[in-house]
């Protein structure tokens, strides 16, 4: 009777240990997003194929730009990227970016790590 006791207890712990171990393992970072929305000044209406370019440029004196991404707009208005890849977990903060609509500086997004973050662009 002792025996089976000591194996049912084992049965439990080791099931335990199994159950909590696999939780840990199917951990996946959200997506990082940034959506760029770029509208008329006059009408709010989306516009459609121009182009946007979230950009930083490291100050040290190299020439390379960390980041450097060109997308045109859909016909919503919008451009989308997807930051996922650029991401380390644990990393806190993600990155201040630059953006630039048909060559022409509009601002700063400042882009949350593994949520989607917005930003709307009016022009004229």
């Amino acid at each position: 009777m002792d025996l089976l006791r000591i194996y049912y207890r084992i049965f439990i712990i080791s099931s335990l240990i199994i159950f909590f171990s696999s939780l840990n393992s199917c951990y996946k970072p959200d997506q990082t997003i940034a959506i760029i929305r770029v509208l008329d000044n006059n009408t709010n209406d989306p516009i459609e194929n121009i182009s946007v370019r979230l950009f930083f440029d490291n100050s040290n004196g190299a020439n390379i730009p960390l980041y450097d991404v060109v997308k045109n707009t859909l016909n919503n208005g919008t451009a989308r990227f997807d930051f996922s890849d650029g991401y380390k977990d644990g990393q806190g903060g993600f990155a201040v970016l630059d953006i630039e609509v048909d060559g022409v500086f509009m601002g700063v997004i400042n882009i949350v790590e593994m949520t989607t973050t917005e930003k709307i662009i009016y022009i004229q």
